[in-house]
């Protein structure tokens, strides 16, 4: 694990992003075919990466870590709101100025389509798939956390919040958790599992061109008037402040010796940027999109070099 490898991942994965800014720059992406994509990737090619990764899955074989996974993302997602929104608060950043889509902006990190290309490119195949099948079931604690206390923050509302939670990426991390209970994946034909491999193995590449579609569509719309203080903030808050809570977590996991896998993936969210996902959150939820959408680019930007630099000295502390 050297910072050169790492750096390497990183620059991979946004080179592709920005494949999709061209795209999207170029109109070989509209809004129209973007929502088409979008929904293959996240109806067909993500289950198929998801049903591909976890059934047969050494790492989740346990029921307390698949447990322990998902309560760890459900947790840090909603300590990482809170803090965001009490730091925020005390800074100066007020509901007018859009606090609540800025404490969710920040605190929610990237935690699907750069981590997982890069646990792909850093680690060998077997163990990447172990520790990329972890991260599933912890990615749907935070989606958990996401659809219920992230959707209240924005619009006051409870309102088809759990609904949302009903998803094909879910449904696949659950349908692949009851396969790997039950040895199910062992009956299943060879063709079938092969056509799953290779629909998941473009899952990440086109999202991560979605992502970059996505990211110029919002660029072109949104009007830019820079919020110094938020994206100041939001970049201090997720690469300082809320790391330190992910290590926190990694360290018990690792002095436990529960979860090698698990602590692998908390080391990788703590050196996350900002996610996407808020803009769209915050168009349609009431919020602030254009504060949503500053805080996740900004904090991508600066991500090129501090997410290498970060997950380089996580690895040393916590391996030596």
């Amino acid at each position: 694990m050297t910072f050169t490898n790492i750096l390497g991942s990183t620059v991979v994965v946004f080179l592709i992003v920005g494949v999709g800014c061209l795209a999207r720059r170029t109109k070989m992406i509209t809004d129209e075919s973007e929502k088409g994509l979008m929904r293959l990737v996240i109806s067909v090619l993500f289950p198929c990466f998801i049903l591909s990764t976890v059934p047969g899955n050494p790492a989740l074989q346990q029921s307390s870590v698949v447990a322990l996974a998902l309560g760890v993302g459900i947790v840090t997602a909603v300590l990482s709101f809170g803090i965001c929104y009490w730091i925020g608060k005390l800074c100066g950043i007020t509901q007018a100025r859009g606090l609540n889509t800025f404490a969710l902006a920040t605190a929610l990190q990237n935690y699907g389509f750069i981590p997982f290309p890069m646990i792909a490119s850093i680690f060998p195949t077997e163990q990447g798939n172990q520790i990329s099948g972890v991260l599933f079931v912890h990615n749907l604690g935070i989606e958990t956390a996401l659809w219920t206390a992230g959707i209240v923050a924005l619009s006051g509302s409870f309102s088809g919040a759990w609904k949302r939670l009903i998803n094909p990426p879910s449904v696949a991390i659950v349908a692949g958790l009851l396969i790997n209970a039950t040895g199910l994946y062992l009956y299943f034909p060879e063709f079938l599992m092969r056509v799953i491999q290779m629909l998941g193995v473009c899952a990440i590449p086109m999202g991560l061109i979605l992502v970059g579609a996505t990211l110029f569509g919002v660029i072109e719309r949104e009007k830019w008037k820079t919020d110094y203080r938020a994206v100041g903030l939001a970049v201090l808050l997720r690469f300082s402040v809320l790391p330190l809570l992910l290590i926190g977590f990694a360290v018990c996991i690792g002095a436990l010796e529960i979860s090698p896998e698990l602590k692998t993936v908390l080391l990788f969210q703590a050196a996350m940027p900002c996610a996407t996902f808020p803009m769209l959150l915050a168009k349609h939820y009431g919020g602030q999109p254009r504060v949503a959408m500053q805080v996740c680019l900004v904090t991508s930007a600066v991500s090129l070099v501090l997410t290498p630099l970060l997950l380089t000295c996580w690895f040393w502390l916590l391996e030596n």
